[in-house]
């Protein structure tokens, strides 16, 4: 069964292809481009698989660049409408939470830049997104990780948070990743299937007044 995985959230777009829990194309190891149709065209030829294989669709919805992650979500939910397959969303926090907390066995706490000087947090535990919050890091971040001892950081504000004073007492590990990496939307593809929507509803953004 042919899976497709998009985020677009970060810097690089990355247009995925699984294939039973297996990774068989990555378009970041081929070229950059935020054609996601080129991408998925040329992967779709390298694998020797039709558009009509596919038959789940997994998006990062953010929070992340909100042009970007919109034109990954709407080239997710037209697919999704065209093909009639499922399109299952999943955040940026939790595609980090993952990626962290399989190297380090530890909760998370994921954070992305948005502006003047806010901040998307979120914190991964227990294989889950536990909460995204938006605002201060130095208000958030204690509040998430108050029950808890040692946890790991992604994002643009790790050093940050490792240096907090009210951090002192804690364990923080640096996991030195900006992003999650998608290439988990073909390896762990069934966490996301039962989260599935289709036409009428569609997969939407994570922005500042969506939480």
């Amino acid at each position: 069964m042919l899976t497709l995985g998009i985020s677009t959230s970060s810097g690089q777009f990355a247009l995925i292809l699984g294939e039973d829990n297996h990774l068989i194309f990555d378009s970041t190891n081929y070229k950059n481009s935020s054609e996601l149709s080129e991408m998925l065209s040329y992967g779709l030829d390298l694998c020797n698989k039709n558009i009509a294989d596919i038959k789940h669709i997994i998006v990062d919805i953010g929070p992340g660049g909100t042009s970007r992650v919109r034109t990954g979500i709407s080239f997710a939910n037209s697919l999704s409408y065209s093909l009639d397959i499922p399109v299952c969303p999943v955040s940026s926090m939790e595609l980090a939470g993952i990626d962290a907390y399989d190297k380090y066995k530890l909760p998370v706490v994921s954070t992305v830049k948005s502006i003047k000087g806010n901040a998307y947090t979120g914190f991964y535990d227990n294989n889950k997104i536990v909460t995204i919050k938006y605002g201060k890091i130095e208000d958030t971040v204690p509040e998430m990780v108050k029950d808890v001892n040692s946890f790991s950081v992604v994002g643009f504000h790790r050093d940050q948070i490792i240096n907090m004073s009210s951090m002192k007492n804690r364990t923080i590990v640096d996991s030195h990743l900006f992003f999650g990496n998608a290439k988990i939307f073909a390896e762990k593809s069934e966490l996301f299937f039962d989260r599935g929507l289709k036409f009428p509803i569609f997969a939407q953004p994570i922005t500042e007044e969506t939480l």
